[in-house]
């Protein structure tokens, strides 16, 4: 791929890694929404009209917005907001960024800017469970007074998270129930070493768990069934907004549960970094592609 100017707006340190790689590729890169970034960096630019202008492809954060209206943007003094942003915007330049929310993409439709949610490419969500599910095990790891190793863990959801931390999990020596809703599932998981359980069976068996890890987005904990959870379980919710897990229910039966939010950027940057290096090249490939095909 020739070399391209890239603006990165916003993000965390996976995309001031990514930035750097994108640098040592050969390609000019231009950042903006990192004031208050511990280290100096030296491609940062004073505004966003300076960093958006000339540039090929505009890189935003994972996620993109909390809110629909400004962007994550953990290293800034500032909101940023996204229709100013998209007002910049050329309609041949590129907005790359990840969990774009439909608000976000409504705005986009507005200013007639193209974008493409990285967090929907499969080959970028089957690497970034790798990271997800170690930082699912470290934070167990930190927040339990016991071993992983012969302890019992319930991980919720079968999906990318499900069967890499279930894999990992069963590496430690931990005894592993995966909550699944297909037999299919319930084969593949059982086929790997882990016992399984449907859905609708799973209130039965969460007295068992000494740690529950949920993954799947949607609430399946909450006051119907967490009365059959131990007060010492340590529940881990993995899923993106709504979560798995109802937090006022949880604080009703004095439960501990940790929300984590974007743990491939925390426990693992570079290497997540590494991965959205691979998406974003094989996009521009792709599009470059599209456009030298013969009418």
């Amino acid at each position: 791929m020739e070399a391209k100017t890239f603006a990165m707006v916003g993000g965390d340190r996976r995309n001031i890694e990514l930035a750097r790689m994108l640098h040592t590729q050969g390609h000019t890169v231009k950042m903006y929404g990192f004031k208050n970034y511990e280290k100096e960096l030296s491609i940062q630019c004073n505004t966003l009209l300076e960093t958006v202008e000339g540039s090929n492809c505009i890189i935003g954060p994972i996620p993109c917005s909390h809110n629909g209206e400004i962007l994550n943007t953990p290293f800034h003094n500032k909101p940023i907001s996204i229709e100013e942003l998209f007002s910049l915007i050329k309609p041949q330049q590129q907005f790359l960024a990840g969990v774009i929310k439909p608000e976000v993409l409504e705005i986009a439709d507005k200013y007639n800017i193209s974008t493409i949610d990285m967090l929907k490419r499969e080959e970028l969500l089957i690497r970034n469970a790798i990271p997800t599910a170690e930082g699912a095990i470290k934070i167990a790891i930190d927040e339990t007074d016991i071993t992983l190793h012969g302890s019992r863990a319930m991980v919720i959801g079968y999906g990318r998270i499900g069967k890499v931390l279930s894999g990992m999990l069963r590496g430690l020596g931990v005894e592993v129930l995966a909550v699944v809703n297909t037999d299919e599932a319930a084969a593949f998981a059982e086929s790997n070493g882990h016992w399984s359980v449907l859905y609708k069976e799973m209130e039965s068996k969460l007295q068992f768990a000494d740690v529950i890890f949920n993954t799947v987005p949607q609430i399946l904990l909450d006051k119907n069934n967490m009365q059959h959870i131990r007060k010492d379980t340590l529940i881990i919710d993995l899923a993106s907004p709504p979560y798995g897990v109802e937090v006022n229910d949880s604080r009703d039966f004095g439960l501990k549960v940790l929300y984590t939010n974007s743990l491939p950027g925390k426990i693992a940057p570079v290497t997540t970094a590494s991965y959205i290096l691979e998406t974003v090249n094989r996009i521009l490939e792709e599009k470059e592609g599209e456009q030298n095909e013969p009418i």
